[in-house]
């Protein structure tokens, strides 16, 4: 995947500059492969470690230098007056453009946006505002990340909720299989069910649509975390038809850390009412308190520069760095691919089984000291893994190279 015209020539221009202070050469370098591939951003827009390749967009994004600029002018300008955002001085205004672009970019109006600092965040506002009963029934799966099922799991140790959590094996990658599970598991008690978008485990892309539509003819809100989709793939929640969508600005849309979103349905808002959000859904209110209007600000040119690229485009890009991945890894000894084959269920992240004898967070520190390779090893509660992301910035040459040093070191 290459970019348009336009961004082609823009790095083209750059090229030499991001070249000047590129990637440390060593024995596995991916300078010295033969893969060809542009990204569609130099290396010189980012802060990364000389030598540095970065696979671990999953775990949290880089901003870009325009995104840093922007958010340290709009922190330099708010110190030299403290109140410089504060009521009329315009802090609501300000917010309330990314606002508007959030809503943009998820294809729901302004009025079904709110920002938060992180999907968690997003996930805990719908908790918390929902109001649930002892007895109450929460479908969700063995596959959610703590940040989404923790809110819930706060509710049946304190009030009485009942999750009923549906296994899915790592490596069934069945769409089918999974949208069963949840019908079958549906009593006259569920309230809600609570699922990924994109599995943090695996990068399984969820039917989303399928399970919203399900919820819905049933009567049960649909809640999505989003954390693994928003930057990484297309993402349109009314095509969705969720009720809910919690998602994080400092991962897939490199925007600045501690940045999020919430989008409430608006047939959702009289059922969902968080409490900091009361007064009103826009940023800067009494309930809400003070918040990181600097990081807003960057966090809204962090999604219009996604947008200037196409998320589309972004994707096919995204997608065909991972599908070359998983054929280089294909096969490699002692690694079990647990993620999708190319297709509608793949997403960026591609994630592998180790076998016991290797432990996934030494083998995965050390694939960074040693080789400044930086990818994840998989959460403590699924298997015992590694986990790659790739995005924007990413080239044939880094997935050549990732998927070369994992071979040599686990086929010593």
């Amino acid at each position: 995947m290459k970019p348009s015209n336009h961004n082609r020539r823009k790095f083209l221009s750059t090229l030499s500059a991001g070249t000047a202070g590129g990637l440390l050469i060593n024995t596995l370098s991916p300078l010295t492969t033969t893969a060809q591939a542009e990204p569609f951003l130099p290396a010189n827009e980012f802060l990364f470690e000389p030598g540095l390749v970065y696979l671990n967009t999953g775990t949290l994004g880089p901003c870009r230098r325009e995104v840093i600029d922007q958010t340290k002018k709009a922190w330099e300008e708010l110190e030299t007056l403290p109140l410089k955002y504060y009521g009329k001085w315009g802090a609501e205004s300000l917010a309330e453009k990314t606002r508007i672009t959030a809503a943009r970019f998820f294809n729901c109006d302004v009025s079904e946006i709110i920002i938060t600092n992180s999907t968690t965040n997003g996930m805990n506002s719908i908790a918390q505002g929902l109001r649930l009963k002892p007895g109450d029934h929460i479908i969700a799966t063995d596959q959610e990340h703590g940040g989404g099922i923790l809110c819930w799991e706060y509710y049946q140790k304190y009030h009485g909720v009942t999750i009923d959590s549906i296994t899915i094996p790592p490596g069934e990658n069945n769409a089918a299989a999974i949208l069963n599970r949840i019908s079958d598991r549906i009593t006259k008690d569920t309230k809600l069910i609570s699922i990924s978008h994109v599995f943090s485990s695996t990068g399984l892309r969820v039917p989303v649509a399928e399970i919203s539509s399900l919820a819905r003819s049933k009567g049960i809100l649909c809640i999505v975390d989003g954390a693994q989709a928003a930057g990484a793939i297309h993402v349109d929640v009314k095509k969705l038809g969720c009720h809910a969508y919690a998602t994080s600005g400092h991962k897939w849309l490199m925007g600045p850390k501690g940045t999020g979103m919430l989008y409430l349905s608006k047939e959702a808002q009289d059922i969902i009412r968080p409490m900091q959000f009361e007064q009103s859904y826009n940023t800067y209110v009494d309930s809400n308190g003070v918040v990181n209007s600097p990081g807003i600000l960057g966090l809204g040119k962090a999604i219009e520069y996604i947008e200037s690229i196409g998320i589309t485009k972004i994707e096919e890009h995204n997608l065909s760095l991972r599908n070359r991945l998983y054929k280089r890894l294909s096969g490699v000894k002692n690694l079990s691919i647990v993620s999708p084959a190319a297709g509608s269920l793949a997403s960026p992240m591609l994630a592998c089984l180790l076998p016991d004898s290797i432990e996934k967070v030494a083998f995965n520190q050390m694939l960074y000291e040693k080789h400044k390779l930086s990818i994840r090893a998989t959460h403590k509660q699924w298997f015992n893994g590694i986990r790659f992301s790739c995005h924007i910035f990413n080239t044939e040459k880094e997935v050549d190279f990732a998927a070369d040093v994992v071979r040599k070191e686990l086929e010593k």
